[in-house]
């Protein structure tokens, strides 16, 4: 694999390609920022409303769910800070083979501190975002890294030869801190919880000022939305959600290679990225989308582009053309 050591100033001190087993041989102790391949994870932009930091990663979730098309519990999902105005960089990859990945580097006695998506770890500008870094090394190596990453402890590999004596040291330090400030724990434990319901309430009253004492937070949000639910209406199959829910049923073959989402006039539109596998079977694929009552479209100049609509909506197209 390509690689670059960079020194303390940031300029590429040393380059080349080497396997995994000679990188871990010269590298001792030193920290790896893995850049993965500009297919293997997702990233995008979302929005999420003022929430606890505790709360932040679950918001997070779930504004990403609608756009996956594979179950959340298998991806990896990592984001940035929340800005002032609510968006959030958001990342997401297979959980599976970043595992894998970070087990065969670990086993090469890499010490690798963060899995960085291609996209992040660009400079402003590139002009080839979709091309992966390559030797000799330039600008491209070289653009500052983001604080956080995909490489979450729940992944990390407890195989290497050292790591199980640091982490039982850390362990047992840990242990005796915790055992010693059991009480001061227990009191900002106690200050956090004030603080979540403190903003809970909060945003509540934002979200439904006409509700005079909130008492119960999460009771009267969910009275406030049924009643709105009511007054305005259930959401009709063409609608966002219930058809990229319905298309997510079909589109399978789909599952990692989604680049973007457009949704328009009942019709949601998928681009995807190069490399997915299109469906050799078109009649079961045809079979599929009826039972999930979805009308599917092959862009026929993009074929990276497909098309889902509702039979009611692929019909009144039929006839205005």
């Amino acid at each position: 694999m390509a690689f670059v050591q960079v020194d303390r100033e940031g300029r590429a001190a040393r380059s080349g390609e080497q396997t995994a087993a000679q990188l871990g041989a010269h590298a001792g102790s030193q920290p790896v920022y893995a850049i993965l391949h500009p297919d293997d994870a997702i990233v995008a932009e979302v929005t999420v409303p003022p929430v606890s930091a505790q709360r932040l990663q679950a918001a997070v979730v779930g504004s990403i769910e609608p756009m996956v098309l594979s179950d959340v519990e298998q991806l990896c999902v990592a984001h940035g800070p929340r800005l002032p105005d609510g968006r959030v960089a958001v990342a997401w990859t297979a959980r599976r083979p970043l595992a894998d990945a970070w087990a065969l580097l670990a086993g090469a006695r890499l010490d690798v501190a963060a899995f960085i998506p291609h996209a992040l770890a660009l400079p402003a500008g590139d002009f080839h975002p979709d091309m992966p870094l390559q030797l000799p090394a330039g600008p491209r190596w070289l653009a500052p890294l983001p604080a956080w990453s995909l490489a979450h402890d729940s992944l990390r590999p407890a195989s290497a030869g050292g790591r199980w004596r640091k982490a039982a040291g850390w362990g047992a330090a840990a242990a005796a801190v915790w055992i010693v400030g059991l009480n001061g724990y227990a009191s900002r434990l106690q200050g956090e919880v004030d603080t979540l319901q403190r903003d809970m309430r909060n945003a509540v009253t934002q979200a439904f000022p006409q509700i005079p004492v909130v008492i119960d937070p999460l009771r009267q949000a969910q009275n406030q939305r049924d009643a709105l639910r009511l007054a305005q209406g259930v959401s009709a199959d063409d609608d966002f959600m219930p058809l990229a829910l319905a298309a997510a049923q079909v589109l399978d073959f789909a599952q990692g290679h989604v680049r973007g989402l457009q949704y328009q006039a009942g019709v949601l539109t998928l681009t995807l990225a190069d490399g997915y596998a299109p469906p050799t079977n078109e009649a079961a694929l045809a079979q599929s989308a009826a039972v999930q009552r979805v009308v599917l479209e092959k862009d026929e100049a993009q074929p990276n582009v497909w098309r889902a609509k509702r039979p009611a909506a692929a019909q009144n197209g039929k006839e205005a053309s």
